[in-house]
């Protein structure tokens, strides 16, 4: 049961909703499939570990994030205004959410999404800063690593490389989602 406590700020991946896997994965694989072939057409991968590289300004970008996603978390649990508590309009998010050992769906309010959503920011970014020190870390010795005659490292770093952008493109619309949320729709 614990496990499942500390991943439930990912539970916002389980809302459903017809459009929300575009801006969770459509987009997100979209541009870290272009950066890639990016990454590969004008650089050297392996420059992307060292010291002055993309990951290491990525983390210096990243690891200031957790702090502002608690502080709008914050925000948003303790919002004054009671239109936040209405469910959301058609089509309505949908989450699944086990009650009593019962699985019922529910519809979600401004601020469950919203909380959820800056939950999943937070536990994201947290998670992407640890990765980037993991791969700054590791990343070049992984990148030459030999199994059996085949450089397989190079494929696990490659593979590694997209998830970290995947993520990341993931954190930034969802946080761009967040911010439209609260900056226009809040405000109708």
């Amino acid at each position: 049961m614990l496990i499942g406590q500390l991943l439930k700020p990912f539970g916002y991946l389980a809302i459903q909703h017809p459009y929300k896997w575009v801006v969770d994965w459509l987009y997100p694989c979209i541009l870290a499939s272009i950066s890639i072939a990016l990454i590969a057409l004008l650089s050297n991968t392996s420059k992307l570990v060292e010291p002055n590289g993309m990951i290491a300004m990525l983390l210096s970008f990243v690891q200031s994030l957790p702090g502002f996603y608690i502080a709008a978390l914050a925000a948003i649990a303790t919002f004054g205004r009671l239109d936040i508590d209405d469910i959301l309009p058609e089509p309505t998010p949908k989450v699944v959410i086990k009650l009593r050992g019962r699985e019922n769906t529910i519809d979600l309010t401004r601020r469950r999404f919203l909380a959820m959503l800056f939950a999943f920011l937070t536990g994201e970014s947290i998670t992407i800063v640890i990765f980037c020190i993991t791969l700054i870390s590791f990343g070049s010795e992984l990148n030459g690593f030999i199994y059996n005659g085949t450089l397989v490292g190079h494929y696990i770093y490659s593979t590694s490389i997209f998830m970290l952008l995947l993520f990341t493109y993931q954190m930034i619309l969802a946080t761009f989602w967040g911010l439209y949320y609260l900056g226009y729709k809040l405000q109708e």
